[in-house]
């Protein structure tokens, strides 16, 4: 009686040796830091708000500079160190 307990007892600690474990989980990874440069929303394109033409030309004007600034600052986002 002894020696089948003794022979179970070292047959389950080799057999629970070798058995495989779930391996470990990796680090967590930080949060992806924004450039500041990224985190300012491009101005809000004007609205055209008379119908004759002097305001046409105007609005045109005043939405090539917003598309524009809102260009270099999506340029300065890419640009930026981590991004």
């Amino acid at each position: 009686m002894q020696s089948s307990r003794l022979t179970a007892l070292i047959a389950c600690g080799l057999l629970t040796a070798c058995a495989t474990s779930t391996p470990a989980l990796p680090p967590p990874m930080p949060a992806p830091h924004r450039p500041t440069e990224c985190l300012t929303p491009c101005p809000p394109l004007p609205a055209l708000t008379e119908p004759d033409e002097t305001a046409a030309v105007v609005w045109v004007h005043e939405l090539i500079e917003t598309a524009g600034q809102c260009r270099r600052m999506h340029d300065a986002c890419r640009a930026a160190p981590g991004h």
